[in-house]
C-alpha cells in the first residue's frame, strides 16, 4: 500500500491499490478522489471507502485513492476548498459526500465544469431540474425513508402520547428528515424538547445530560446521527443511568451496534456504507471501461431498524463486524 500526503487544511491519505486492468498493464492508474463530509475509518465514511476499495479490488484496478476531509460536518468552505485541490491535481474521478447536498452545489458544479466524472455519496435525490446538472451517480439513501421508518416503528412500539426528545444535527433539511416533527405529531406522538448538536459527540453528550436533568421522564430520545446516539448513551453511562432510556440512533455504524448488542442504545436505524462503496466502485470501473450504460443514475441503498443482535446478523453487512476482526454473525445470548 502506498502512502502520500496532499497539501491539506485537514487531512489527506492517499490509498493505492489493484493489479492492472487487464489488457493495459501500462496504463496509468485511475486516480480517484474521494472528499466525505469526516473522516473515521470505522464510521460510515470509513466504511463506504473500504466498499470502493473492496469492488476496484475485485476487478484488478490499478488505481491511487486520495481520501480527504474536512475537520467537522459543517465546514462548508473547507470541503469545497478540497474539491478544488482534487480538481487541480487533475483526478480521474471525484466522489463527494457532502457536508450538505445543497451548500455544496458549486463544489458540484466546479467538478462538472472541469470535466470530471463526479460521484455524490450519502445522498440519492436528484438535484433539482433548475441547477441544469447532475452527477455521474448518487450512490446514498433517502433521509426521508430513514425517517418515516423510524417514526412508523416507534408509532407501533410505543403507540400515541409518547413523549419524544430529539437531538438533530445541524438546522437543515437532512436532521428534519431523519427525525421528522410533524410525522411522529400525525402518528400520535409528541416531541417536547428539541435540541440541536451539530453531528458532534460531545455536543449530544451536554445535549443528553439537558434532556436527563429537564426531561427525566421523556418516553424516547432520537439522535438524528450515529455520533450523536453515541455521545448520548455515553451521557447517560457516565450519569449511572445506563439502559434506562430509550434512544434511537441513526445509520448503525460499528459503535451503535456495539452499544445495542449491550443493551446501551436500544435501536439504531441501518443503511448499508459498503455497499453504497461497492456500487461506486463498480460504477467507476464500468465508466473507465466505457461502459456507461452499465453506471445506474441512483444507487439506494435500504433502511432497516437494528433493535437486536438477530437484526445485526439479519441486515448488517459482516464487513462492519470482520474489519474490526470480530466474528459474524454475533452470538445471540438466550
Amino acid at each position: 500500500m502506498n502512502r502520500r500526503s496532499l497539501t491539506a487544511t485537514a487531512m489527506a491519505v492517499v490509498l493505492a491499490g489493484g493489479i492492472g486492468l487487464a489488457g493495459s498493464a501500462a496504463a496509468e492508474p485511475l486516480r480517484i478522489g474521494y472528499a466525505p463530509s469526516v473522516w473515521d475509518p470505522s464510521d460510515f465514511h470509513g466504511m463506504m471507502g473500504s466498499g470502493i476499495e473492496r469492488a476496484l479490488d475485485e476487478h484488478g484496478v490499478d488505481y491511487e485513492f486520495l481520501i480527504r476531509a474536512p475537520s467537522n460536518h459543517v465546514a462548508h468552505e473547507e470541503q469545497l476548498a478540497i474539491v478544488e485541490d482534487m480538481i487541480t491535481e487533475g483526478l480521474d474521478y471525484i466522489i463527494i459526500n457532502p457536508t450538505d447536498p445543497e451548500v455544496q452545489r458549486v463544489a458540484y458544479e466546479r467538478v462538472i465544469d472541469a470535466g470530471i466524472p463526479l460521484i455524490v455519496g450519502n445522498y440519492s435525490v436528484p438535484f433539482p431540474d433548475d441547477w441544469g446538472f447532475q452527477p455521474m451517480m448518487f450512490s446514498g439513501y433517502s433521509h426521508s425513508d430513514a425517517g418515516e421508518t423510524l417514526a412508523t416503528y416507534l408509532a407501533e412500539k410505543y403507540g400515541e402520547g409518547t413523549t419524544i426528545a430529539i437531538i438533530h444535527g445541524a438546522p437543515g433539511h437532512i436532521t428534519y428528515e431523519r427525525a421528522p416533527k410533524e410525522r411522529y405529531a400525525e402518528l400520535g406522538m409528541e416531541v417536547v424538547y428539541e435540541d440541536f448538536a451539530d453531528y458532534d459527540r460531545r455536543m449530544a453528550y451536554d445535549a443528553m445530560e439537558r434532556i436527563l436533568v429537564a426531561y427525566p421522564d421523556v418516553d424516547v430520545i432520537v439522535a438524528a446521527s450515529s455520533a450523536m446516539a453515541v455521545g448520548a448513551v455515553e451521557a447517560t453511562v457516565a450519569n449511572g443511568a445506563q439502559g434506562e432510556y430509550a434512544i434511537y440512533g441513526a445509520g448503525g455504524t460499528f459503535e451503535e451496534l456495539r452499544y445495542i448488542e449491550d443493551g446501551l442504545l436500544t435501536a439504531a436505524w441501518i443503511r448499508d456504507p459498503v455497499a453504497m462503496g461497492e456500487a461506486v466502485g463498480e460504477a467507476i470501473y464500468q465508466h473507465s471501461q466505457g461502459n456507461e450504460d452499465a453506471v445506474p443514475a441512483v444507487f439506494n441503498s435500504p433502511i432497516h431498524v437494528i433493535d437486536s443482535v438477530e437484526a445485526i446478523n439479519e441486515y448488517v453487512n459482516p464487513v462492519i463486524y470482520e474489519a474490526e476482526g470480530l466474528e459474524f454473525p454475533r452470538p445471540v445470548n438466550n
